[in-house]
């Protein structure tokens, strides 16, 4: 008698086209885990979209830097001497050195370290050691300075960079419905926003998309994963907190926005328990955003969170959470490089700002609560994508495919989606798998 092979059938490679499949729900694990699509990520996506760099904050007199990644290729951010803020690939002309190791600081020049080329703040190679000996006054040094990056543009403060000189204006790839929601914190900092303290930096074994996907709009996961916090009571009722997920052109998504005037209520209830000069601050807060941009996105006062595609994620729970900034810096198929920069409110009481320091300590960073639940369930489901038989598997994103634009809040821009639906999913891979199958001359 002969037994049957109970593994199943190896299907053969496939295309992006076939892997990524957001009309009918379907993403094959083979996209968390196969380095040749890895590597057409890092051409097809990180060098066409346009990624975060800094804030204004960071580079406010000339020759302040910070260096940051754009998908695995260093750059600096330069503010130069005509005020002009540039972005340089981190790499010597000469070995491909890293010629500048430190977070940020202030600099007129950049010296590499390996053989002493040195560079100006704006890029120009300026400098090179026994030059006459060694290069016998041949070498032309107006051909190598630092690659600059061709296009840099802010929005309100928030300094982003694309490798695409041909990419769309950065607030048309952010877009008008997705603005309308981010404008709220932006605006409504009494002082304005301030980057807080230093980058934290940390690394997980896990696939950039999938913490991208989560932030985008993933609310369905709160319950469980993170439901310890709610039965011990560090939180309350997750269903008063939110109630839609909304999503953009561009891949862009978010999750936990709230009906309108809920945000305020649950703002002003905190606010009692600090005193009235908290009830104070939160009634200036909203009022600002009335006045600045309209009362109908003061009625939505807080936002939740977000992702703008590819790799930015964003949190922002009204007035006694700080704006937090998260990049998903991929380090190959499996491991990620998370940044995590906390902005608040300059004009926010002091209390107000201990207390959302404290909180997103507690909650986001990386030894707090909800940080360290996502961590470990994207570490997990990269683990998955590895085996023979489970890469041959897809991941499930049906839900609340056929109900999509049920939602009617005519006040509210986007997409709209209820609570639990993972139509904010199936517009990342919508977006991803475009960009990954287009061609470009």
């Amino acid at each position: 008698m002969t037994m049957t092979d109970p593994r199943p059938m190896v299907a053969p490679a496939r295309t992006s086209t076939d892997l990524v499949r957001p009309d009918e729900g379907m993403i094959s694990r083979e996209i968390f885990r196969d380095p040749a699509i890895y590597d057409q990520e890092l051409q097809r996506i990180f060098t066409r979209t346009w990624l975060y760099i800094g804030h204004d904050s960071q580079l406010r007199k000339p020759g302040d830097y910070l260096t940051n990644v754009m998908g695995e290729d260093p750059v600096i951010a330069t503010r130069g001497s005509d005020g002009k803020v540039r972005v340089l690939l981190n790499s010597c002309r000469h070995r491909g050195m890293t010629i500048c190791s430190t977070d940020q600081g202030n600099a007129k020049f950049f010296r590499c370290p390996y053989h002493g080329w040195t560079y100006s703040s704006e890029g120009p190679l300026v400098g090179v050691p026994r030059s006459a000996d060694a290069y016998r006054n041949e070498l032309d040094k107006t051909r190598l300075g630092l690659v600059e990056v061709p296009r840099v543009e802010t929005y309100k403060g928030f300094i982003f960079a694309s490798w695409d000189a041909a990419a769309i204006p950065l607030i048309d790839y952010l877009g008008r419905d997705q603005l309308w929601y981010l404008d709220i914190p932006i605006e409504g900092a009494l002082g304005g926003l301030e980057v807080l303290g230093p980058t934290m930096k940390y690394v997980i074994p896990a696939n950039w998309k999938l913490a991208a996907e989560n932030f985008a709009g993933d609310d369905y996961h709160v319950l469980y994963t993170h439901g310890s916090a709610f039965q011990i009571g560090f939180l309350p009722d997750y269903d008063t907190l939110a109630d839609y997920i909304a999503y953009f052109d561009h891949g862009h998504g978010m999750g936990d926005i709230p009906k309108p005037g809920r945000g305020l209520a649950n703002d002003l209830m905190m606010a009692e328990h600090f005193g009235p000069e908290a009830v104070d601050y939160v009634k200036a807060y909203n009022q600002r955003i009335a006045d600045r941009l309209s009362p109908e996105q003061a009625a939505v006062h807080g936002i939740g969170q977000g992702n703008v595609f590819p790799n930015l994620s964003w949190i922002k729970f009204g007035c006694f959470h700080v704006f937090g900034l998260y990049q998903w810096h991929p380090k190959g198929p499996g491991e990620l490089e998370v940044w995590q920069t906390t902005f608040y409110d300059t004009g926010a009481p002091q209390h107000v700002k201990d207390y959302a320091r404290s909180q997103m300590s507690q909650e986001n960073a990386a030894a707090g609560i909800f940080g360290q639940d996502d961590g470990e369930n994207f570490e997990k489901i990269t683990e998955s994508a590895r085996g023979a038989v489970s890469r041959t598997l897809d991941f499930n994103y049906t839900m609340g495919m056929g109900h999509e634009g049920e939602i009617d809040e005519p006040t509210l821009p986007g997409r709209l989606g209820p609570h639990y639906s993972e139509q904010n999913h199936r517009n990342f891979y919508r977006y991803w798998r475009q960009l990954m199958t287009e061609d470009r001359a």
